[in-house]
């Protein structure tokens, strides 16, 4: 079958459920005139030395970098168009702060050839009021050169408004994907709550996402709409305040001056590493990195200068730049400059402002603060919507989009959506309906086989605090509840309190003994237990469970009784067993993979940065999804591997049902909208390559990177401590496959959980291909059902099962390739490719050698 290089028409909106009333956060746009559009390209650099060049609109992904340049370019560009108003016409123009310019008049008028159309301008440099470009030793060369002299394509015209929302330089600061906050956000109208104070030197700082889409609108299928989609953000940011206080903050102690102890550093390092911070000791402002914490403070460090002679950095600082240090014993910085490393005394430091905090930058204890800090309730959410559209100067008053003739309306779109019939649940003695996305487990309809030998251990250092009681008391309950679910026919043929350092001997011990199953209590202060517990799994083909010590004592201190339920329902599903399963329709001969990933920036470890495709199936039997994951070189829109994904699939399909399917049913996690070209022209042929004549595909992209929410029109007010996410949010069962889809996509919004924080962030799903020329009904039924399916939470998840077990093994192959490298450094051999490295490392850490672990669920 020949492959499409286009988009599946859409087909006809479904009628399952019920109509819902919905409010959403799109605003529709109308356009009132033709106005045509030139684009061209920036150029701005300066001449350092002889041999060095500084390129003010180079792009850069570190925060400060893309502030710093977008400022100064920023004010280059101002300077240059009033000193060749001439030239340009400041009312016709529209800038990104960077390396692009559109204008609605042609600057180059009766030039046709391409060296016509490009001009140079010198600008001195003593005209502006930047203290770094006022340092500049030569002038600033800026160059304007034309792209085209036809009116801009759709998507360039879509860049085009989204970059007319973001000319208000000095009120905002903009980032990548319409990401837009505002300098001084009680000003425009934000309350002091709305920036909260979270710890460690950080708080959050109110602001908009923001972008253009083309939608169906009100008029439905055939109709294309521009629209204005405004979602509201809280992110945390690293105040602006003095390194040494920042540190104090961070390990919540007053005097950080007399040097930190190891724990100390190994606290505030991760922290801070990577922010950037500014001195201006030297008469000059000047900027750094932060690489991690000196061990030794300015009394004690010595450095070797260019004479030969030692010096300690007390006695450097007090030389060379008559500075006595108040505090000499404080901890050094280590800084990154022009890729050298270099040590700087605290207190000489401050932190720069506007720079964003990183996932890494985040203690887990602090990143459950943000995350509840920036999960908003729908009511909350919508009034940040509001003020942020007003600050951002998003109306009528909008003078560039009065210019290119378009107006925002005052009130976002209502609609209505259809809310779906839940599943069927069906267990070993009776059938019950998820309602509205939750039910109650019973009796399994298939228990795990017993093991026969099996162990369970507590695990700690001298410092953990477990009592004997709480332990046995575990065990007894535990074995309870799997006897009466007909699991654990025996007890633990080893139960015992074990040290960290003897971890590795007692797992090789049991393995040893034919045990098949260990559980493991794993006190919370040794989190990196688990990776060693996964990696020794895979290795050993033992299932090694863990949970943390905290867990166990809350179940058995505070009776928590569903948790020790839910410990028990993944201890089944790791151990072979189903629970429930789903009256699906359909699906009887049908393959359903799942396809997620891990982002490369996850892992740091030598030459190798792979991205980690994680993929399950139900291969094994209709209802229980097993997988593996695929180390594959990074950077690539198209996952390469998909080819051998879907060929293992098959051939597991084939070998327990001794049939091929008739349909293969893939959900791949999503990328953004210019990827879905190459994802239909090259990754779904490399799919259909594995599969025989015959056989069907429907490939669907899911996606919750977009700025879509949707609400419900009316709801009782969420300011009070009382009221329930649940209760404030669209239910479980949510569909929307018109209005707001796209006119050219066969697309549909499923939002198939409930919400128990913030607002609801509901999955889109976009079909890339479709060779069963499938009704939407069906899919988004398929869908929902397979919502339910996830067999560990009595309640529907928010991506369909094969997806959600698939992220968890990019997930799970994320940190096996982390454990795999701390033995050993990967390096890429001269003689190889980095591609055949990671297909090496794959067979030694991934499943499909592990005998009877890639036919479990050993993620649950």
């Amino acid at each position: 079958m020949a492959t499409p290089k286009t988009f599946p028409e859409p087909s006809d909106p479904g009628k399952s459920g019920v109509e819902f009333p919905i409010k959403t956060n799109v605003f529709g746009l109308k356009i009132s005139k033709h106005v045509e559009v030139y684009q061209y390209v920036v150029h701005m650099k300066a001449q350092l030395c002889v041999e060095k060049d500084v390129v003010f609109t180079k792009k850069a992904k570190d925060d400060f970098l893309v502030l710093d340049r977008h400022q100064k370019c920023c004010e280059i560009f101002a300077h240059a168009t009033q000193e060749f108003s001439d030239f340009f016409n400041r009312d016709s123009l529209i800038y990104d702060g960077q390396s692009i310019l559109f204008s609605t008049q042609d600057l180059f008028i009766g030039a046709w050839n391409s060296d016509e159309r490009k001009k140079f301008f010198e600008i001195d440099p003593n005209q502006l009021s930047h203290p770094d470009l006022l340092k500049l030793p030569s002038p600033i060369l800026m160059t304007i050169e034309a792209i085209t002299d036809e009116t801009c394509a759709e998507q360039t015209y879509k860049q085009l408004l989204e970059l007319s929302l973001n000319q208000n330089w000095s009120k905002s600061i903009s980032f990548e994907k319409g990401k837009l906050f505002f300098v001084d956000p009680i000003q425009e109208g934000y309350s002091g709550s709305d920036c909260a104070d979270v710890g460690d030197g950080k708080y959050m700082i109110p602001g908009i996402r923001k972008k253009i889409q083309m939608i169906e609108g009100l008029a439905r299928r055939g109709n294309e709409n521009p629209a204005l989609v405004i979602d509201a953000l809280k992110v945390p940011f690293h105040k602006e305040q003095a390194v040494i206080k920042k540190i104090s903050e961070i390990l919540h102690k007053y005097d950080v001056t007399n040097g930190l102890t190891q724990a100390e550093l190994d606290k505030c390092t991760p922290v801070i590493k990577g922010v950037s911070c500014y001195s201006t000791y030297s008469g000059r402002v000047r900027h750094h990195r932060i690489e991690g914490i000196c061990q030794l403070g300015a009394v004690a460090a010595k450095f070797q200068m260019k004479n030969g002679k030692k010096y300690t950095v007390m006695r450097y600082f007090e030389q060379k730049y008559k500075i006595k240090l108040k505090y000499p014993d404080a901890n050094l910085l280590i800084c990154k400059d022009h890729g050298d490393k270099n040590f700087y005394p605290m207190e000489l430091m401050t932190i720069s402002k506007n720079q964003r905090v990183t996932i890494a930058q985040q203690t887990s204890q602090q990143m459950h603060r943000t995350t509840k800090e920036s999960a908003m309730l729908p009511e909350v959410r919508q009034r940040l919507t509001m003020i942020g559209k007003r600050a951002a100067n998003i109306n009528s008053q909008n003078p560039i989009l009065a210019r290119l003739g378009v107006s925002v309306n005052l009130e976002p779109l209502t609609t209505t959506a259809r809310k779906l019939e839940s599943s069927k649940i069906i267990f070993h003695d009776q059938s019950i309906m998820a309602s509205s996305g939750r039910f109650r487990f019973s009796e399994f309809i298939r228990p795990a086989e017993s093991p026969s030998v099996w162990a369970i251990y507590a695990v700690g250092n001298t410092e953990t605090r477990f009592s004997d009681y709480v332990f046995q008391h575990f065990q007894s309950s535990f074995l309870n509840l799997t006897q009466s679910k007909y699991m654990m026919t025996c007890r633990p043929t080893e139960a015992r309190w074990i040290q960290e350092e003897e971890v590795e001997f007692y797992l090789e011990t049991a393995a040893k003994h034919d045990c098949r199953f260990v559980l493991m209590i794993t006190d919370d202060h040794l989190p990196h237990l688990h990776d060693k517990y996964k990696l020794f799994e895979r290795n050993s083909q033992m299932i090694v469970q863990n949970i943390k010590m905290s867990t166990v004592v809350s179940i058995v201190l505070h009776r928590k009784q569903l948790t020790m339920e839910n410990i028990l329902y993944k201890t089944n599903v790791k151990l072979g067993g189903t629970n429930y399963t789903v009256a699906l329709e359909k699906m009887k001969n049908a393959l359903v993979i799942g396809v997620g990933f891990s982002k490369p920036r996850q892992f740091s470890h030598g030459p190798l940065n792979p991205l980690v495709v994680g993929f399950s199936s139900n291969a094994k039997a209709e209802q229980e999804f097993t997988g593996d994951f695929v180390l594959s070189v990074a950077g690539q829109d198209v996952i390469s591997s998909i080819e051998e994904i879907v060929s293992r699939c098959l051939e597991q399909f084939k070998m327990n049902r001794n049939r091929l399917p008739k349909k293969i049913l893939v959900y791949r996690s999503g990328s953004s909208n210019g990827s879905q070209g190459s994802i239909i022209s090259q990754e779904i042929p490399l799919a259909r390559a594995a599969m025989e004549d015959g056989i069907k595909l429907i490939y669907v992209m899911v996606s919750k990177d977009h700025t879509f929410r949707f609400f419900k029109p009316s709801q009782c007010s969420s300011l009070s401590s009382r009221v329930r996410a649940e209760d404030v949010n669209i239910p479980s069962g949510i569909v929307m496959d018109t209005v707001v889809t796209h006119p050219e996509c066969k697309q549909f919004f499923l939002n198939s959980h409930i919400t128990l924080q913030g607002t609801a962030k509901t999955p889109l799903y976009t079909v890339l291909a479709d060779d069963c020329d499938a009704k939407l009904d069906t899919l988004e039924r398929i869908t929902y059902h397979l919502c339910h399916t996830h067999q560990i939470v009595g309640m529907t998840t928010s991506l369909p099962t094969p997806l959600f077990v698939a992220n968890e093994y990019a997930k799970r192959g994320g940190n096996l390739f982390m454990e795999r490298c701390k033995q050993e450094v990967m390096n890429i051999p001269e003689e190889q490719t980095e591609n055949q490295v990671l297909e090496k490392i794959t067979d030694e850490i991934c499943y499909k050698n592990a005998g009877g672990l890639c036919e479990r669920r050993i993620n649950a």
